[in-house]
C-alpha cells in the first residue's frame, strides 16, 4: 500500500484558526512592490506585537484558489481592515479583479447590517474621499498616512481589534442625589462664626450651591460694612480708650466671615476665595460728607475690619500654598470712594495691608510697647482664627511673619509708591530674618531657604508671583535685605 506524502496537501491559513484571538482580514490593492511590503509589514506587527491573527494574500500556498480565500475570509473575520489609496479606489470602481470582487462582498454585507462596525477604513494615501467608497469614507477609521505616528496609530488599531479601544468612553458613575430646588434655594441661617464656618464649608464642597454661597458671603460683608458704620465717626481725637472701641467694634463685625478664612483658602476654587476679597474691597469704602476730599488721621480706624481679613487671608493663602490668591489680593483695587479717597482708586494692599499709624502712636492706642505694634496687633486679631492649625503660638508667629515678609517683597515689586520708590513695608519679620543665618528648622526658615533650592520651581513662582520668575524674586529680595537693614528698629 502506498503511503501518503506529507507534503501532498498543505493546510491553508483558513484551516485550524484559532478561538482565542481576532480574526482580521485586510484587503487592500495592489498598488506597487512597496505598498503591498507595507501592508505586509503591517499584518506581521500586528501578528507579532499584538496576537492579531491576520488573513492575508500573500500568505497563500501555491494552488490556493484566491476567490475561495476571499469568500472565506471576509465571512470569518471578526474585522475587516480596509487599506484605501486612490488606487484603491479607482481599482473597485472601474476594474475588475481582487479588490472590485471584494468590494462587492463588502457592500453586500454592509446593505444588509448597516450598524456593523466590522469593517475598518484604514487610510494609507490620499483622503478619505479619494481612497473608499461611500459606504466606507464615513466610517471612523485609522490614519496611517504618516510613517512617523506609524507605532502609536498601530497601537490604537490593536487595542480596537482586542475590544479595548484606547478612546473608550469613561465607566459611568453611580447615580446622582440630586438636592430639590426648593432645598437649593433655602439658604442656611447661622447664629455663631462656628455655624457660619460649617455652611461655609458645605456650600464649598457642593457645586450646586454655590449661589447661596455668593449670597451669603455678600449678605454678610453687607451686614458688616453697617455695623462699622455706625461708628464711622472719626472726627474726635483719637486715645487708647476709643481705639479700643474700635477694635472691638471691627472685630465683633467681622467675626462670622473671619471664621469662615480657612475652609475657604484650604478647600474653596479661587472665584470662592474672590468672594472674600471682594468683601475686603468693600469693607474699605467710606461715605464722604460734605465737603471732605481726603480722609486724615484717626479715620484710618475704618479699615480695621478689613485690614484683619486680609491679613488672615494672606497667611492662611501661605499656610496652605495657595499663591494664586495672595497675587490675587495684590492685584486687586478699591475704587472710590474709599478712605483715601472720594474720587481715585487705590490697591487693596495700599488700604488693607499697609501701617497707617506711626510706632509710637500705635503704642500709645493699644497700650502697648511692642517694637513693631502693627504686626502684633494684627496676630491678637486673626489669632483665634487658626486655632489649632500652627502647633502653638511660636509656630503662629512664624508662620504670620512669613507672610508679612513675603507681602513686603510683593509691596515693592508692584511699584506701591508710599513713601519713597525703593520703600518695603517693615515688621515683626525684620528681626527674625536672623533664623535664615542660623539655619533654624521653623516654618519662616523653611519657606525662604526652599526658595533657594527650588528657584523657578519654587510653590510662589510657580504660581505667578514676581512675575514666575526666580530672578525677579531674588533681585527685590536682594533690595529688601538693603532697606530692613537700613530702617529696623
Amino acid at each position: 500500500m502506498a503511503t501518503k506524502s506529507p507534503f501532498s496537501e498543505i493546510p491553508s491559513q483558513l484551516e485550524q484558526i484559532p478561538e482565542d484571538m481576532p480574526i482580521v482580514f485586510i484587503s487592500y490593492s495592489w498598488d506597487s512592490a512597496e505598498h503591498k511590503q507595507w501592508v505586509s509589514d503591517l499584518s506581521k506587527d500586528l501578528r507579532e506585537k499584538f496576537r492579531v491573527y491576520t488573513l492575508l494574500d500573500q500568505y497563500n500556498r501555491g494552488g490556493d484558489d484566491l476567490i475561495t480565500f476571499m469568500q472565506k475570509g471576509l465571512n470569518r473575520a471578526d474585522r475587516v481592515l480596509i487599506i484605501g489609496t486612490p488606487k484603491y479606489k479607482e481599482k473597485i470602481e472601474k476594474q475588475s479583479g481582487g479588490a472590485k470582487f471584494e468590494d462587492q462582498v463588502i457592500t453586500i454585507e454592509l446593505y444588509h447590517n448597516m450598524g456593523s462596525s466590522k469593517f475598518v477604513p484604514i487610510l494609507r494615501d490620499g483622503s478619505f474621499g479619494d481612497s473608499f467608497n461611500e459606504l466606507i469614507e464615513t466610517r471612523t477609521g485609522y490614519d496611517m498616512r504618516n510613517d512617523t505616528n506609524y507605532e502609536k496609530v498601530l497601537q490604537e488599531l490593536a487595542s480596537d481589534l482586542w475590544g479595548c479601544p484606547m478612546n473608550a468612553a469613561p465607566t459611568l458613575g453611580p447615580k446622582p442625589n440630586f438636592t430639590p430646588a426648593s432645598q437649593i434655594l433655602q439658604p442656611f441661617t447661622a447664629s455663631t462664626p462656628q455655624d457660619f464656618s460649617t455652611i461655609v464649608k458645605s456650600y464649598i464642597l457642593e457645586p450646586s450651591k454655590q449661589i447661596l454661597l455668593t449670597e451669603l458671603i455678600e449678605d454678610e460683608t453687607e451686614e458688616a460694612f453697617n455695623k462699622v458704620l455706625q461708628y464711622a465717626s472719626y472726627s474726635h481725637q483719637t486715645t487708647a480708650q476709643t481705639f479700643n472701641v474700635y477694635l472691638k467694634v471691627h472685630q465683633e463685625a467681622i467675626a462670622k466671615l473671619m471664621s469662615a478664612i480657612l475652609p475657604v483658602v484650604r478647600y474653596g476654587s479661587i472665584n470662592q476665595q474672590r468672594l472674600f476679597v471682594d468683601g475686603m474691597v468693600k469693607l474699605c469704602i467710606k461715605p464722604f460728607k460734605n465737603g471732605e476730599i481726603t480722609s486724615e488721621g484717626t479715620q484710618y480706624v475704618h479699615l480695621l475690619a478689613s485690614t484683619f481679613l486680609y491679613h488672615a487671608m494672606g497667611l492662611a493663602a501661605v499656610k496652605y500654598g495657595r499663591f494664586k490668591l495672595i497675587k490675587l489680593l495684590f492685584e486687586t483695587k478699591v475704587p472710590a470712594p474709599n478712605v483715601f479717597s472720594p474720587s481715585c482708586s487705590y490697591p487693596l494692599e495700599c488700604l488693607a495691608g499697609y501701617n497707617h499709624w506711626n510706632h509710637d502712636s500705635l503704642n500709645i492706642y493699644l497700650q502697648a510697647s511692642w517694637i513693631y505694634p502693627y504686626s502684633q496687633m494684627i496676630m491678637s486679631a486673626i489669632r483665634n482664627c487658626f486655632g489649632r492649625i500652627f502647633i502653638d503660638n511660636n509656630d503662629f508667629q512664624n508662620g504670620f511673619y512669613t507672610w508679612e515678609h513675603l507681602a513686603s517683597l510683593l509691596c515693592h515689586y508692584y511699584k506701591y509708591q508710599r513713601i519713597a520708590d525703593n520703600w518695603f513695608p517693615i515688621g515683626g519679620f525684620v528681626n527674625k530674618r536672623a533664623s535664615l543665618l542660623r539655619y533654624e528648622d521653623d516654618f519662616y526658615t523653611n519657606f525662604f531657604k526652599q526658595a533657594g533650592m527650588d528657584k523657578d520651581n519654587w510653590s510662589p513662582i510657580k504660581q505667578g508671583l514676581f512675575g514666575g520668575k526666580y530672578s525677579e524674586y531674588v533681585a527685590t529680595y536682594e533690595e529688601g535685605e538693603k532697606f530692613y537693614d537700613k530702617n529696623r528698629y
